[in-house]
């Protein structure tokens, strides 16, 4: 039985067509129609069939999956059985929420080229609702952002820290009081994407609390919001993490209401049952010093990387 005929298995599952897993694993089409017709001749079982215009596991398919997997997570071991005391190599996939991309990854990011310089690391700006999406689907080896009720079944979850979201204005914002009920406030509220889970968070409050609001200024980059909040075009609802210079400065100040200040905690999964790569275990093991436990990275940094032979699989804490 070719592990390349499973590989494929398993990313036409992920993945939901052949299409999305020939563009996944830089195969033709035709190469994965015949690699999975192998395979179940093989087997001697269907394993998908069609619905609409996704590919959906038959019940042998069902069945056959997870020792697919399983198969699979072997061989990789294996194959790192060889490569003990070596440079760790390959690819490291990882989505990650904006705000904590921009300003809390930096030192992650560079403390992990400097152990494992071989590694090719890419790093996606993603919401909340896609990261463990893309988890689930292969298409990142770790999600990092705040909890939007992630689906423990299918992911093993590791906390990483919890950050206050607090409502920013400019000193000179006129209607600075969200308390009341029952208000229409002629005033802009500046914002991200509507898959946002601050944005969900603050116009769920707003609606619990009948606050109207004239304008809805709808923008893709957390630096643009606080520039236009910044120049009192409006406020927003963001963690207090990403605009710490500018309440310093004045620039920016916090409003008072009962949804400014509370928490949001901050996450990271890898899908379950997967064997958690050496890369992936040195990138965990740098989130944690910067999220998690507050430890700074600059010994990190010079430390050696772990053994790539000692890859776990790691479990929720």
């Amino acid at each position: 039985m070719e592990l390349k005929n499973l590989r494929t298995f398993q990313a036409v599952v992920d993945q939901g067509s052949y299409q999305k897993a020939a563009e996944r694993l830089g195969y033709t089409q035709s190469t994965i129609t015949v690699q999975i017709q192998q395979l179940e001749e093989e087997l001697g079982v269907p394993l998908f069939e069609r619905v609409g215009r996704r590919m959906v596991l038959t019940e042998a398919g069902e069945q056959a999956l997870p020792q697919a997997r399983e198969l699979l997570t072997a061989a990789d071991r294996l194959l790192e059985c060889g490569k003990k005391g070596r440079t760790l190599s390959g690819t490291l996939r990882v989505d990650m929420a904006e705000t904590l991309l921009c300003y809390r990854m930096q030192p992650v990011i560079r403390a992990f080229r400097e152990r494992a310089p071989q590694v090719r690391l890419i790093v996606r700006s993603c919401n909340c609702m896609q990261i463990p999406q893309g988890v689930r689907a292969g298409a990142c080896d770790l999600g990092v952002g705040y909890d939007m009720d992630w689906n423990r079944e299918a992911l093993e979850v590791e906390s990483m820290g919890s950050y206050d979201i607090v409502l920013l204005a400019s000193p000179d914002f006129a209607e600075p009081d969200f308390t009341a009920p029952g208000q229409r406030k002629k005033v802009s509220l500046v914002t991200d994407e509507p898959d946002s889970i601050f944005r969900r968070r603050l116009e769920d409050y707003l609606r619990r609390r009948e606050i109207e609001l004239d304008v809805t200024l709808e923008l893709w980059s957390i630096e643009t919001i606080k520039r236009c909040v910044m120049s009192n075009l409006g406020f927003t609802y963001l963690p207090r993490f990403v605009a710490e210079e500018e309440l310093a400065d004045g620039r920016l100040v916090e409003l008072e209401a009962p949804i400014s200040g509370v928490p949001a905690p901050a996450l990271c999964a890898w899908r379950k049952g997967r064997w958690v790569t050496p890369a992936m275990e040195l990138f965990l093991e740098l989130l944690r010093e910067a999220l998690a436990e507050g430890e700074p990275l600059s010994a990190a940094a010079s430390a050696p990387a772990p053994d790539p032979s000692a890859g776990r699989a790691c479990r929720l804490k």
